[in-house]
């Protein structure tokens, strides 16, 4: 993903400070998301990490959301990193980094979910979605419930899904057993929980929004 991309310089201290920070207002975050990508374009390896520690979660949101299984949404944030990696550069306006992104991950939910059900009516899916198609507010109003969602997780919710559903390779559960300092056969169930807790907060800030 990012690894090929060297930092000649250390990434801004406030960026690293603010990638976790999900409590931000919507001016802050856009203009955080300014500053990321000035700073993934200068070829600062750590600023592509901040984008990936503060939407690579709500990318695999995205996908779940779209129909994907777990190692599915895996599957699209390598995708939608690898678009990002190839076409950031063309972002006009880089605050809107996270619309950019989530249009990005629909798309690409669509199509992976297409490739595995190549012979189904799409319609239960959904409709193909251009990541440039002008939904663009619809898409980053969504993507900031998403990350308003997370942050409203319970911390052992949010370390546990940061391991097993954004690092990559995914931590084992009996690497995440012995941190937490639970049982390993507890983590599974604890996993979809904390998954099924994100999907309610989700549902309820979107109810409560409009």
């Amino acid at each position: 993903m990012a690894g090929s991309r060297r930092s000649r310089e250390g990434a801004d201290p406030d960026l690293i400070e603010g990638i976790v920070v999900h409590g931000d207002s919507w001016g802050e975050s856009r203009a955080l998301d300014k500053r990321l990508v000035s700073a993934c374009l200068r070829g600062d390896e750590e600023a592509w990490v901040a984008v990936w520690q503060r939407y690579g979660p709500l990318v695999k949101a995205v996908a779940r959301r779209a129909g994907c299984d777990a190692e599915e949404a895996r599957d699209v944030v390598q995708r939608v990193a690898l678009v990002a990696l190839q076409s950031l550069s063309s972002l006009k306006n880089p605050e809107k980094l996270a619309g950019w992104l989530a249009g990005v991950a629909r798309f690409q939910s669509f199509e992976v979910v297409r490739q595995r059900r190549p012979a189904e009516d799409l319609d239960s899916v959904g409709p193909s979605v251009d990541p440039r198609a002008d939904d663009e507010l619809i898409r980053e109003q969504e993507l900031a419930l998403l990350q308003r969602a997370f942050g409203q997780l319970e911390e052992r919710c949010q370390r546990l899904l940061q391991r097993l559903e954004l690092k990559e390779p995914p931590d084992s559960y009996r690497d995440v057993a012995s941190s937490e300092g639970l049982s390993e056969t507890s983590i599974g169930p604890i996993r979809r929980r904390c998954m099924q807790r994100l999907r309610r907060l989700v549902e309820q800030l979107s109810q409560s929004a409009s």
